[in-house]
């Protein structure tokens, strides 16, 4: 009997475990194309700002970037624009919150990224596929602006999925893609 209530033991366990495992996987696999169609806008600029504050409620650390604007690649925005990003983490009044796969912003940073509004109707602009959504510019001294997408910064490691722009790419290259994919959302093609 002992060895028999042992057995369903383990099965329950089993089955709790592999729940959880279930219910911690919040993230739905999006290829590029999707997310190019998804965002409102897609953006060139330099991080002229950067602020992290907790929000009314004292619950979470947000991060207040600003955007300048340099090239507009998709979306009604103009060259010369300033706009609002945030997103959650930051450092606050000596604590930090750190959200993993999300993006963060480095003042004199340029960036690529895809945005889309918040949807509380305050004009601030969220980075649209988390870290997926953000291309960090590097103009070394090789004289060709090359770009990595922030999952690739952040961990050492690309996320893969079929139809990714590569993880590392020259600016040039990128914006031709992202141009290519916008299009193809314009003209009713599938994502």
């Amino acid at each position: 009997m002992s060895r028999w209530v042992s057995v369903i033991g383990v099965l329950l366990l089993g089955g709790l475990v592999t729940t959880a495992r279930v219910a911690a996987s919040l993230f739905e696999p999006v290829g590029d194309a999707q997310l190019v169609c998804e965002a409102t806008d897609i953006v060139r600029g330099q991080v002229t700002a950067v602020e992290s504050a907790w929000d009314a409620d004292h619950r979470a650390i947000w991060t207040t970037a600003t955007l300048q604007v340099d090239e507009v690649v998709r979306g009604t925005l103009s060259p010369g624009a300033s706009i609002p990003l945030k997103e959650v983490g930051g450092t606050a009044e000596g604590y930090a919150i750190q959200a993993e796969g999300f993006p963060t912003f480095e003042e004199g940073k340029e960036v690529v990224v895809l945005l889309r509004p918040w949807e509380d109707g305050s004009g601030i602009y969220r980075v649209w596929g988390y870290g997926r959504g953000m291309f960090l510019v590097d103009r070394g001294p090789g004289g060709v602006p090359t770009t990595r997408r922030f999952d690739l910064a952040e961990s050492g490691q690309a996320t893969m999925h079929v139809d990714r722009i590569p993880p590392a790419v020259v600016l040039d290259a990128l914006s031709q893609q992202l141009r290519g994919l916008a299009k193809r959302c314009e003209a009713g093609g599938s994502p």
